[in-house]
């Protein structure tokens, strides 16, 4: 025959497509180990954040201040005893988070001091009345202790103040566990509200450290709180939102306010019904959250990176086509191997630099690298047209990572766009004969345009 093995009538093009298919779904093999790449690097820096944040307390909470009340009851000759947790009637919160970033190696984490002035009232009665407190029980006031509770006592910044009735207590760790978090603080009351049931106010400073986000549990009774703080990128999360919020460079600032109404305890309990599990789901407050997860953002990119094959792949398998261009597999295998070498470029530079320049620098070096290695693989300065394709999709594919709401509609978009121009581009090829424009074979001893004088 007088046309080239590559373009013979049966099979040339579409077996050379066969072959681009073949090697563009092996590419899966080094974009799965950039991805476990990912993985490993985020477990290396949770670990270096949790070697900042654990020291301090981790993460620091707070429950409370409420009443633990011992009561008895007489039963035959003996008596059964038991206790009651009170909460107060109205709280109010006002607290401070001074926040700086800490850094362990490469890896930084956001370390909090928590300054929480609380105020309030309890409602002495409301423990009387109680359906929960035994028929015929009565209340020891002269034992009652005021506590609070929290994740870990290494949290404590400094002694905490507390008074009662106008009373200063003193504070100091309990020998007891906290029912809702593992430790707890607190101090005897020493009260006689035997006789005189009614509002009974307090008043306390709690100082706590650690990193990473802040809560409150305040499970019963009015509720009103506010903090503000130096992130600049809090994340408000918990069983109530903010009802007044602001955040900008120099920090933020957050009111909540949660009627009693809306609660999910009584003001008086049983304190086992405050377990570990409820500090989870009735806790409030804010994530200190970093300006752009280098590692979130290059796991997310590694999910489209087989495009970043295909397209390239699909290019010039197109100069194959339409300009009589030939192109061996290995060439095909080197460029691929440009293209998944970007991800690791990104993922080692996001370390040292913000991911936006990072994705600027990988995407660009990338790019001039497969767009020299094309116009040399096709002998023609056509190849440069793998610039502004490379330069299109990388810019889509930072789109659609930077838009985490409208990634799914981006990315429907953009393979839409790339398989509608494959499809407008090879629309007149015909896949069992070469096309009428191909070029014909070289006289003899001279190769065809290409690196290759051999057919692949």
């Amino acid at each position: 025959m007088q046309l080239s093995e590559f373009r013979r009538a049966a099979y040339g093009p579409g077996l050379k497509a066969i072959a681009v298919a073949f090697l563009t779904l092996g590419f899966l093999i080094p974009l799965a180990l950039v991805g476990e790449l990912v993985d490993d690097r985020m477990d290396y820096r949770d670990e270096a954040v949790a070697s900042i944040v654990e020291p301090e307390g981790g993460e620091p909470a707070l429950l409370g201040p409420y009443l633990l009340v011992p009561w008895t009851r007489a039963v035959g000759a003996g008596t059964v005893t038991g206790e009651l947790a009170l909460f107060p009637a109205k709280l109010e919160i006002n607290g401070a988070l001074p926040t700086t970033a800490r850094a362990r190696g490469l890896f930084e984490a956001p370390a909090l001091r928590a300054e929480l002035e609380l105020s309030g009232f309890f409602d002495t009665a409301a423990a009387t009345e109680s359906a929960v407190l035994p028929p015929g029980a009565a209340l020891d006031w002269a034992r009652a202790r005021l506590r609070f509770e929290l994740p870990d006592t290494r949290s404590l910044a400094e002694p905490p103040r507390a008074s009662l009735g106008g009373a200063a207590l003193s504070i100091e760790a309990e020998p007891r566990q906290g029912f809702a978090w593992s430790s707890a603080i607190g101090g005897a009351a020493r009260l006689d509200r035997a006789s005189r049931p009614g509002a009974l106010e307090f008043s306390a400073r709690v100082v706590l450290r650690g990193g990473l986000s802040f809560r409150l549990l305040a499970p019963s009774g009015e509720v009103r709180a506010g903090l503000s703080g130096t992130w600049p990128s809090p994340s408000f999360r918990g069983f109530v939102s903010p009802v007044e919020r602001s955040v900008d460079d120099a920090g933020f600032t957050a009111s909540w306010y949660v009627p009693s109404s809306a609660q999910p305890l009584p003001l008086a309990v049983e304190p086992e019904s405050i377990g570990r599990g409820f500090a989870e789901r009735a806790s409030f407050g804010v994530d200190l959250l970093p300006g752009v997860d280098a590692y979130a953002m290059s796991s997310r990119a590694v999910r489209y990176g087989l495009l970043f094959v295909v397209v390239p792949f699909a290019v010039i398998f197109l100069f194959e086509l339409l300009a009589g261009a030939r192109v061996h597999p290995v060439q095909y295998a080197l460029v691929g191997l440009a293209d998944a070498v970007f991800f690791l470029l990104l993922l080692s530079l996001s370390e040292l630099m913000p991911f936006g320049a990072a994705y600027a620098l990988a995407a660009t070096a990338c790019s001039l690298l497969v767009a020299l290695y094309a116009v040399s693989a096709i002998r023609s300065t056509r190849g440069f047209l793998m610039l502004p394709a490379l330069a299109a999709l990388y810019a889509w594919l930072y789109v659609s990572l930077s838009s985490e709401d409208y990634a799914l509609l981006l990315g429907s978009l953009g393979l839409f766009a790339l398989v509608a121009a494959a499809m407008l581009l090879t629309r007149r090829i015909d896949w069992y004969a070469p096309r009428s424009g191909a070029a014909d074979p070289a006289p003899a001893g001279r190769p065809s345009e290409g690196l290759d004088p051999e057919v692949p």
